[in-house]
């Protein structure tokens, strides 16, 4: 036997409060959820005209003009939102579903309306459709392609640079999972990598590399920016993806790093070339020197090999380095010395060298005339200062300061001979020069227990 459940049970389920009207919109049923919602009576509700209730408070045309034309037209009303401000409860965003129906047995025609308070939720939506608005308006002022996308990676928001860089719209973008975009193109396994293995675990994710070829735009190297971002509350989580197009920047930096290779090919094989000249021209002068039967032309001749020498021997640090425009001090000055010792005319191992140079870079510049001033003092040191002597020992001692570097040039010789005429003068006066080339001071002390110049040089005439 079918059970009949009872009319009214049914209506005091529903969330909805619900009114029975006849065709004329006289009230002729009011739901107790109804009176709850809009705190009226049931005497101030039955039997009275729906735009009367409430002292004309539910003469609302959004929502009277709808059930009219359900009367008229026998349409349904279905999630109609009318926004209402009342006097007595204030304001009420009404969710409205109605429909015209006949009752069994006379047939006569009623309205029934459910009317649903969806305040809360109505303010909570345009809220966030307010803060949407405002960070869409965020995403679009960045200048490089940025992605929100949801746990799922589908893409919740994309700016204005994402849609003119990878030449896409809007409506074929946002919905989307990420990898189905634009037919499978961001599919890239480098990328599906990041979103779905590192990201997991790192939560950020900085300047990760893709290169890919794009349907639309070609090849392009991507960096790629990740940020996992988890919603207080509801545990969800969204995945901000930047992106930077380097394509254009890569290629100049490549075309920048082959112009340099090629610039220091040629730089290099400049080098090669003056170091053979000017050892060419040191070895010509050298064999001339040595048809010479005069003793001070043949010394002049040697000094004038030396200091050619001293020339190339920046030449070929450069050269060794690498470099373009500096040496290292200890290794240019320190090589210098040994090719003096080495060139002088000594027995083999009777003086002794002795270096203590900081390995402080400078321009050749500076290197020039600085490797002079040294060639001139160590080759006076090595020819004049060991007379009826077979032993002894040359030093070079290199320091930096905040003020500049300090140069020692010493040796234990007997003393600079006053009245003896070394290199007819020329000598101290080329060192006097290049003393004032760089700006420097130079000083000179000499006796019995030998000789020492000490050259400062102010930092500001220093690489660093």
């Amino acid at each position: 036997m079918a059970r009949h459940v009872d009319n009214a049970e049914i209506v005091a389920t529903l969330r909805e409060g619900l009114l029975v009207l006849t065709e004329d919109l006289i009230v002729e049923y009011a739901s107790e959820r109804f009176l709850g919602i809009f705190g009226v009576q049931s005497d101030q509700t039955i039997g009275r005209a729906l735009k009367d209730l409430g002292n004309g408070q539910w003469n609302i045309p959004s929502l009277l003009d709808p059930l009219l034309r359900i009367v008229e037209h026998n349409e349904t009303l279905e999630e109609h939102e009318v926004d209402h401000e009342f006097d007595h409860i204030g304001r009420k965003v009404m969710r409205l579903n109605a429909r015209k129906t006949a009752l069994a047995g006379n047939g006569s025609k009623l309205i029934l309306l459910a009317i649903d308070d969806v305040t809360e939720a109505a303010d909570l939506a345009s809220k966030l459709g307010r803060q949407r608005q405002m960070f869409q308006g965020i995403v679009d002022t960045l200048r490089e392609p940025l992605l929100v996308l949801d746990g799922d990676l589908h893409i919740i928001a994309a700016s204005r640079a994402f849609y003119a860089t990878f030449k896409v719209e809007a409506d074929q973008t946002i919905g989307q999972n990420l990898f189905d975009l634009g037919n499978g193109q961001w599919a890239v396994p480098k990328l599906i990598e990041l979103l779905t293995e590192i990201i997991p675990e790192h939560t950020t994710i900085k300047d990760y590399e893709i290169i890919h070829d794009f349907p639309e735009i070609g090849r392009r190297i991507i960096l790629l920016n990740a940020r996992q971002v988890f919603q207080e509350g509801d545990n969800t989580k969204t995945v901000l993806l930047a992106m930077q197009d380097v394509t254009d920047r890569r290629e100049l930096e490549s075309e920048r790093d082959a112009a340099l290779d090629q610039a220091n090919l040629l730089l290099e094989e400049l080098n090669h070339r003056v170091m053979n000249s000017l050892a060419m021209i040191g070895a010509v002068i050298a064999l001339e020197g040595r048809t010479l039967n005069d003793d001070e032309c043949r010394q002049a001749f040697e000094r004038m090999r030396n200091r050619i020498s001293s020339v190339g021997t920046l030449y070929r640090n450069l050269s060794n380095s690498a470099a373009t425009n500096t040496v290292r001090a200890d290794v240019y000055l320190g090589a210098i010395i040994q090719d003096i010792a080495d060139s002088v005319e000594t027995a083999a191992g009777t003086i002794d060298i002795e270096l203590s140079i900081e390995a402080v870079p400078m321009t050749t510049k500076m290197a020039v005339p600085l490797g002079l001033i040294v060639n001139e003092l160590a080759t006076n040191s090595l020819k004049y200062a060991y007379k009826d002597r077979d032993t002894g020992k040359l030093g070079l001692k290199l320091i930096s300061g905040m003020e500049g570097i300090e140069i020692t040039i010493w040796d234990d010789g007997s003393g600079i001979d006053e009245n003896a005429r070394v290199d007819s003068g020329l000598g101290q006066k080329l060192i006097q020069s290049f003393v004032q080339q760089l700006g420097g001071e130079m000083s000179g002390t000499s006796g019995p227990d030998g000789t020492r110049y000490v050259l400062k040089i102010p930092s500001e005439d220093q690489s660093v």
